[in-house]
Parts: structure tokens; C-alpha cells; sequence
């Protein structure tokens, strides 16, 4: 494969033909994006080079085992003095002077207390970015990632796409005229689902970005594991204990179903903000001794959870912050462990689960409706069975990561800069 036109300005001669991606992360790793590891993974099983610029340290000391397949070089932007500012600006191989003006407009647009760091991060990643031979950026999240690499853009040349998720676009409070100049300077933004495509097309309509849906894709997967190896009553909800994940519905539902399932017990998978108020309302509904909270978990754990599970519920609402799911990573796991699951119409989640194949949809906020549903599932096996075997199927013709990897790879090649 040979570079984006045109060529970076801080490129080096004599370099391979070796297509060289760089990814602008905010963290890394992370624990619960999975789907970037699984991308970084898929990325190099095609040949292609990646390195990753994590803007901040990782903090959470758990890391999935996936993790140590990844070849990439990680390299941690290191803090930068004030008084270093002027003399990195200086020493950037091939800055191109006449952008500063631009860089300094579109910092503006941002708010006061983040402009500096924004700047230095940029000046740092480009350093980096130049001295490693990197062809191409790419960020995810439309938000300070994406700042970055349109910033390292503006000063090197080297192009760059972003992938857009949720929490990104959906929140009130987005500031889309600075999303709108990112995505104009972008080769290309990526978005995960058509739900955020039709989104993305009225909210930036008339700022020349071009949008492209590339679904999030996975790797080979282990075995469905069949009903009769599972935990029968085992009900499992996987995902960050925040609003947005609707878990609070799963257990009022549980506590209506529990009276008629003696042997039915709920796990969840995962940690946040709201994990205290959740286990306050476990033991408000008398669920103590049958609602097990493990926190957070590596991949491999949550992947057997999925396979001794009964049934998943991912009860997704809106936020009242207008945070919302996109395309839930766990919804494309539980396809390929055939593990039937309950979720609400919410974003991208019909692209995954249509609604008595894979899965069962329900209204967001409806405590009746998935009380039906979870009982549906357990005490219907025919029907399990049925959606059981749907799973890999629409798995693998949607989401399986060799086709989804190619349709990224050819979007961050083909594709040149709207400079």
C-alpha cells in the first residue's frame, strides 16, 4: 500500500512502502473499549503498521490478555513545559509555518482551560508521529483525540480520519461547529452504525464531511455453547454501571420475575458511577443473595460469563445528559457466544438484533415488557434455540472483523484530504 496524498510534509526519504497508521487515543488501553483493541488487532492482521499516541496514562491496572498480541509501539505523550512551547514549535521537522494562524483559530473555539494542553499534545504526538514515518492519524471519538489529530494535521500534512461513537455525538452540549471543522480537514469520519450516520448527516450538513459507516467488527469466536451447558435462570447484564446502560430497569424486572423463578439469578458484569445506588436498590427489592455484582472484568471473563448465561439484558435508554449507546460491543460478543439478548430500540442496537431472530427488542424504561421478554427466553427453548443459532450467523455476515477491518483500511487509503 502505498501513502495518502498528499505526502506528509515531516515524512523521511527513503522510507518503506509500508502503510504506517497512527492512532490518537485519549487513553490506552482501556477496559471497556474493546472495540479499539479488537481494530488495532485487525488493522495489523492486515499487514499494515500501527503505532498508538495515547494522550494520558492508563489508570485502571486490569488490561485484557488480548492486549499483549497488539505489536503496535505505544508512546505516552510526556507533559510539556510552558517555557519548552516556543522551542518545540521550532525543532517540528517540516511545520508547516503557514497553518500556526489556523491552529491558534480553531483553539480558540475551545474552552480557555483546555487550550494549552491541546496545543502541547498536538506538538508532542507530531513530533512523535514525524520521527516514526507515520502515513496516516487516526482518532477515536470526535472529541479531544479528534482535536489532536486535526491540530498535528494542520501542522505536519499528515491526513487523518476519526471515528465517531455516542458519547461523542449524542450529549447535549456537543459544539458542532468544532465538529464540523474537524470533519471538513478530515479524509474521512467513520461512525459505527447507520443510526449514527443519519445523525451525523442533519447535524453536519454543509460543512464537506465526509461520512462513511464502518461497523465495529469482531475476531473469530469461540463456540456457541448450548443450552444444555448453560446456567439455567441465569440472567447477565455486561456494561458500565451508568445511566445510560437502563441496568436499574434490569433489576426491577428480576425482582417481578424472581417470585416465579426460584432458581433464576442475576449477574452484572461492571463497574461505575451509579454501581453503589445499584446495590442500594438490589437490597431495596430483597435481590441481596441473588444478584451478584463482580465489577469490572477482562474479555475473557465476560466471554464466559456469556457463555454459561441463560439470557442477556441490555436495557439501554437515553440519558438525561442525551448520552446513549451506539453499537454495544457486548451485544456483538453475546451473537457470537449465541447467547440470546434483550435490548430497546436505542441507536444502532436494531443493526445487531432484529427484533424474534437474534434477540428480543423492548421499549427503553418498560419494566413489563422485558419482564415478558427475560421470561420469554427462559421458559421458551425452542425459541432460545432458534435465536441461538441466528447469532453467529448474522455475526458473521454483518460484523466479522475481516470485512470490517478492509472497509476501514480502504477508507483511511483512498480517501485524500479535504485540506
Amino acid at each position: 500500500m502505498t501513502p495518502v496524498s498528499p505526502t506528509p510534509s515531516c515524512m523521511s526519504e527513503g522510507r518503506t512502502s509500508e502503510f504506517h497508521v497512527g492512532y490518537i487515543l485519549k487513553q490506552y488501553p482501556r477496559l471497556s473499549e474493546t472495540f479499539i483493541l479488537n481494530e488495532i488487532l485487525g488493522i495489523e492482521a492486515t499487514g499494515t503498521k500501527v503505532s498508538v499516541f495515547s494522550l494520558r496514562p492508563p489508570t485502571e491496572g486490569r488490561f485484557h490478555r488480548e492486549l499483549a498480541s497488539v505489536q503496535a509501539e505505544v508512546h505516552y505523550v510526556p507533559t510539556m513545559e510552558r517555557s519548552a512551547f516556543l522551542d518545540a514549535v521550532r525543532s517540528l521537522p517540516g511545520l508547516q509555518v503557514e497553518r500556526l494562524s489556523d491552529v491558534l483559530a480553531f483553539v480558540d473555539r475551545l474552552p480557555a482551560d483546555r487550550r494549552a494542553r491541546l496545543v502541547f499534545d498536538a506538538i508532542a504526538v507530531a513530533r512523535q508521529a514525524c520521527a516514526a514515518g507515520v502515513d496516516h492519524l487516526h482518532a477515536h471519538f470526535l472529541t479531544v483525540a479528534a482535536h489532536t489529530a486535526h491540530l498535528v494535521h494542520l501542522l505536519t500534512g499528515i491526513p487523518f480520519t476519526v471515528t465517531a461513537h455516542a458519547k461523542d455525538i449524542y450529549r447535549h452540549g456537543v459544539n458542532w461547529e468544532v465538529a464540523a471543522r474537524v470533519g471538513s480537514h478530515a479524509a474521512a469520519v467513520v461512525t459505527v452504525c447507520d443510526a449514527n450516520l443519519t445523525y451525523l448527516r442533519a447535524r453536519l450538513d454543509g460543512s464537506r464531511t465526509r461520512l462513511v459507516r464502518v461497523y465495529n467488527g469482531l475476531g473469530p469466536q469461540a463456540a456457541p455453547a448450548p443450552l444444555e451447558s448453560r446456567t439455567h435462570g441465569l440472567v447477565l447484564g455486561v456494561g458500565r454501571l451508568v445511566e445510560k446502560k437502563g441496568f436499574d430497569v434490569l433489576l426491577e424486572a428480576f425482582a417481578v420475575l424472581a417470585p416465579r423463578h426460584p432458581d433464576a439469578h442475576c449477574v452484572l458484569v461492571g463497574d461505575g458511577d451509579c454501581r453503589d445506588e445499584l446495590e442500594a436498590q438490589a437490597l431495596r427489592l430483597g435481590l441481596a443473595d441473588r444478584v451478584t455484582f463482580t465489577g469490572a472484568q477482562p474479555q475473557q471473563v465476560v466471554a464466559d460469563w456469556q457463555r454459561r448465561a441463560h439470557v442477556m439484558v441490555a436495557p439501554c435508554r437515553v440519558g438525561a445528559d442525551g448520552n446513549q449507546d451506539a453499537l454495544p460491543t457486548v451485544l456483538l460478543e453475546a451473537l457470537g457466544a449465541g447467547l440470546p439478548a434483550i435490548s430497546t430500540p436505542v441507536a444502532g442496537i436494531t443493526e445487531i438484533i432484529d427484533h424474534d431472530r437474534e434477540g428480543l427488542i423492548v421499549p427503553s424504561d418498560d419494566v413489563a415488557a422485558t419482564v415478558l421478554a427475560i421470561s420469554t427466553l427462559l421458559d421458551s427453548p425452542d425459541a432460545w434455540r432458534a435465536m441461538s443459532m441466528a447469532g453467529p450467523r448474522k455475526l458473521a455476515a454483518r460484523f466479522d472483523r475481516g470485512q470490517t477491518i478492509g472497509e476501514l483500511v480502504r477508507v483511511m487509503v483512498e480517501h485524500k484530504v479535504a485540506a
